[in-house]
């Protein structure tokens, strides 16, 4: 019951951010005639000054991409980048490139990632406060799109950052910024956090259209379902549903009843549910959405076969099921299966429940498929646009320190000028400077060596991390060295619920403890990493690949040895899993060390699978025939009677 509740929270979000786009031109119609605006429509007139269009039209672009007309919004970005390129106005024609990408973000992510990383090195050098917080929002768009909320995070919260330190920005506002991390939390199952973003949007963080308010009410609902608290998630819906219905919205108010339903379902409260699927359906159909019209139908097909109106129920699950076979939503299609296979189990018909649930199986399989097949190209991407953007913020530093150095050569071109007359003050003077030079340069040296510390280890650990693990790999290709290497992912398993019994505080000493082990089970045979959370990364070169197993059950059985101690006489039994990759030192077709990584982390979900506190490892020798071909090698930990008793706690 867990996996479907989750199941439907997610749906619910995608329902919301797919009606986000229900503002359709009724946003941009507000925006644009609203009493008291800017008169954008000011921008229509023959020999209007150049900011009052470009300001007009970052407006109307806003209005369609918050409306949903993405190829409107598409087509107003160009027309931005063109007039402020023809008037010389770099950082608007910069802003108009961003939001074309930026209109990327969710159908094509890759792509948008790849033309988002070349706008940033080539705009690396302007330094517009608006410009890189709307940079830092996309990126974060398009890292939620990936399903990498760790990177989405960090960039959303370096926008807020700019936000809150010019408070006179149009856009991104903090407000908005918050209401993306909010939702970044719900794809993260972390309804507490949800509520503590929403909770900071206040009045000075800026305005919220009643779009994102509607939006604002339909996630907080979503997070006070999964706290289960059924009536605050209710009030909530209603709220979101008051605001879409009082401007007109009709995509939100159908996202709000779709949501709402679920919520009933949940409940049991079969009539209500079915009251508001059959209302959600039509404003949906008003609305034009056959998504959420397909969402509200299988709603109220669940809500009829709950009040025991089997036949009518299947009827409308199946026609929505129908609907998302012809065009390929298999994402939605496999939860309305398991849907329908619960249902029928329900009814005592077992044949057709467990053909849906074959159905949905094969399905599942195929999309899994896909997923693996995109692996090593998302992550080669990821890593390369993580690079990219370094890069561009040590460009960034160094123009920043050039024009320093130009400020300090004028004002000594000044001094000098004084004559002779002054001589003696002026040697003085450069005494002084010399002086507070070499402190200055002293304690810029051990800055520098601080800095270049902490760039390469982890903070909490101590551990080396990714940055020094890429820089490692880089330089062990152009050295050309030929060995066999072992590249081991370890990840601490049921860390959460650590954090969740003993507090956070004993969590870090968990961490801290576990890092100490593996690095005491490696020693001088490899490298240990925190490779993020609570993964880790352990790196063995020059070793016999007969002999990789091995170092895997080393690493098992050091964590798992004795409990760990972790503050306040809390003690933690604690086991790890391990996805392991052997690779040989030629091969017909040897593999970089991303795919490696790839390949392991493909292991370790394996050994997750398999129950946790193991291992397998892959031969790297037939990597290159691809993932169905891979072999597979389990490895279990020698300390089989503590890790019963681990199991058991």
């Amino acid at each position: 019951m867990k996996r479907m509740n989750e199941a439907r929270n997610t749906r619910c979000l995608r329902l919301c951010a797919k009606a986000l786009a229900a503002a359709a031109i009724a946003i941009a119609g507000n925006v644009c005639a609203a009493p008291g605006a800017s008169q954008p429509a000011a921008g229509y007139e023959a020999g209007s000054p150049y900011a009052h269009r470009i300001a007009y039209l970052k407006q109307l672009r806003q209005a369609k991409a918050d409306g949903g007309d993405a190829a409107g919004a598409a087509g107003v970005a160009g027309e931005i980048e063109r007039l402020a390129a023809t008037e010389g106005d770099r950082a608007n024609a910069a802003y108009g490139a961003l939001a074309s990408i930026a209109g990327m973000a969710e159908s094509r992510p890759a792509a948008a990632l790849s033309a988002l990383n070349a706008l940033d090195s080539r705009e690396a050098k302007l330094n517009a406060p608006e410009f890189t917080a709307s940079l830092q929002q996309a990126y974060g768009d398009i890292y939620l799109a990936l399903g990498q909320y760790d990177f989405a995070l960090g960039h959303y919260l370096h926008a807020l950052d700019l936000g809150l330190r010019h408070p006179g920005m149009a856009e991104p506002t903090p407000n908005a910024l918050r209401l993306s991390i909010a939702k970044l939390k719900v794809y993260t199952r972390s309804p507490e956090q949800v509520l503590a973003a929403l909770h900071a949007i206040v009045p000075a963080g800026g305005a919220l259209s009643p779009g994102r308010q509607v939006r604002m009410h339909v996630i907080e609902g979503i997070a006070e379902g999964m706290l289960g608290h059924p009536g605050r998630s209710l009030q909530a819906y209603e709220r979101g549903l008051a605001i879409a219905r009082a401007n007109g919205l009709t995509m939100l108010e159908a996202s709000a009843l779709a949501n709402m339903a679920d919520s009933y379902l949940l409940e049991k409260r079969w009539t209500d549910a079915e009251r508001s699927a059959r209302a959600g359906l039509a404003a949906a159909r008003r609305a034009g959405d056959v998504h959420i019209a397909r969402m509200a139908t299988v709603n109220l097909g669940l809500a009829l076969a709950g009040q025991g109106r089997l036949a009518d129920g299947l009827a409308e699950i199946d026609e929505a099921a129908a609907a998302m076979r012809t065009e390929a939503s298999w994402p939605d299609l496999v939860n309305t299966l398991e849907e329908k296979s619960r249902v029928l189990e329900a009814a005592g018909d077992y044949r057709q429940a467990l053909a849906a649930l074959r159905e949905r199986q094969d399905i599942g399989e195929r999309l899994g498929a896909a997923e693996r097949a995109n692996a090593v190209t998302a992550v080669q991407e990821q890593f390369d646009a993580q690079r990219r953007a370094a890069e561009n913020d040590v460009l960034r530093r160094e123009n920043a320190t050039k024009d320093t150095e130009l400020h300090k050569r004028r004002l000594w071109q000044i001094v000098a000028s004084a004559g002779a007359a002054t001589a003696l003050l002026l040697c003085a003077v450069a005494c002084v400077l010399y002086r507070r030079s070499a402190l200055g340069a002293r304690r810029l040296r051990l800055l520098n060596e601080e800095l270049a510390f902490h760039s390469t280890h982890d903070a909490l650990t101590g551990l080396l991390n990714r940055r020094s693990f890429r820089d490692a790999m880089t330089a062990r290709a152009r050295s050309g060295t030929q060995a066999e290497q072992c590249f081991v992912l370890l990840d601490i398993d049921h860390f959460k619920s650590i954090n969740d019994r003993h507090g956070h505080a004993a969590g870090d000493a968990v961490l801290v403890e576990v890092a100490r082990r593996l690095q005491a089970a490696v020693g001088a045979r490899g490298a240990v990493l925190r490779w993020g959370g609570e993964e880790f990364l352990v790196h063995v070169d020059g070793m016999a690949r007969a002999l990789h197993a091995g170092v895997v059950r080393e690493l098992l059985d050091a964590v798992a040895a004795s409990p760990i101690e972790a503050g306040a006489g809390a003690v933690a039994h604690v086991t790890i899993s391990a996805g392991a990759l052997s690779m040989p030192a030629h091969g017909a077709e040897p593999l970089d060390w991303q795919q490696a990584l790839a390949l392991a982390d493909h292991a370790l979900y394996r050994a997750k699978d398999a129950g946790r506190h193991c291992g397998y490892l892959v031969d790297g020798r037939l990597a290159a025939a691809g993932v169905a071909s891979l072999r597979l090698e389990h490895v279990a930990p020698s300390l089989g009677d503590a890790a019963a008793l681990l199991n058991a706690a």
